[in-house]
């Protein structure tokens, strides 16, 4: 190519840069965004938590001008922000039209009082929280979460594999371990206590030697202490009073 064609190619290329410019500021110069304000706004998504009517609200609340003006990264990034909302996608739509797809977080355990896990690892806080859903219930110190979640998902499969449903997993400010479970045969939930130091391999000691024992009778206990070096105190209920048996591995 000679010196003048790509002289020639450079100017023109130079050319289409300006006058895209210059038509986009003479529309703004001339009020054209404003001859074509959005009209319609399409809301996609499936939604059990998030109420579409205050969403739409969000929208407009949001919508700062027209079809060529609207700064669409601006407006995903404050849906984004709504408690239940995990992803959201804002697009044009010719003439006056958006259209926004909506997916909406997946619960999967509450935090402490005021907030829940998402299935991404998330804390978000709703502000309305229903006690209705059948998740467990996280405790732990601000900013631990992930750690409480993966203990809970790590001994899980055990407990479950034992007719065990893990309903609150509790990590003090001591670092100390406890939970709750309940089981198909007991509805009273039942406290096993984990403390601080290798939680994880007490627990792997304490569903051994469960799952050697024959059928244990869970109605009258009330709390498995795994503290022990050798083996596990359970607290029996009594009307009275209480009485521990410690269970030895063999």
């Amino acid at each position: 190519m000679s010196n003048k064609r790509r002289l020639l190619l450079a100017t023109f290329v130079s050319v289409l840069v300006t006058a895209g410019w210059q038509l986009n500021s003479q529309l703004n110069a001339h009020g054209f965004n404003d001859i074509l304000p959005i009209e319609k706004v399409e809301i996609e998504g499936e939604f059990k938590n998030i109420s579409h009517d205050n969403f739409r609200d969000q929208v407009v609340a949001v919508i700062d001008g027209g079809y060529f003006s609207l700064d669409l990264d601006a407006m995903r990034t404050a849906l984004i922000s709504l408690p239940w909302v995990d992803d959201v996608s804002v697009r044009r739509q010719w003439p006056s039209s958006l259209h926004i797809k909506v997916t909406e977080k997946r619960a999967v355990a509450y935090w402490n009082d005021n907030a829940m896990i998402s299935d991404r690892g998330d804390v978000f806080k709703p502000e309305i929280i229903s006690r209705q859903l059948s998740l467990p219930k996280l405790n732990g110190p601000e900013g631990l979460h992930n750690k409480v979640w993966m203990f809970l998902t790590a001994i899980n499969k055990d407990f479950s594999a034992m007719g065990f449903e893990v309903v609150d997993l509790n990590l003090d400010e001591r670092r100390a371990w406890s939970l709750h479970f309940v089981s198909e045969n007991v509805t009273e939930k039942i406290e096993v206590k984990m403390g601080r130091d290798h939680a994880d391999n007490r627990l792997v000691r304490f569903v051994r030697v469960f799952s050697n024992m024959n059928k244990l009778d869970l109605k009258n206990i009330a709390v498995i202490d795994l503290r022990y070096p050798n083996g596990f105190a359970m607290k029996i209920k009594n009307n009275i009073t209480a009485r521990h048996e410690l269970v030895r591995e063999a």
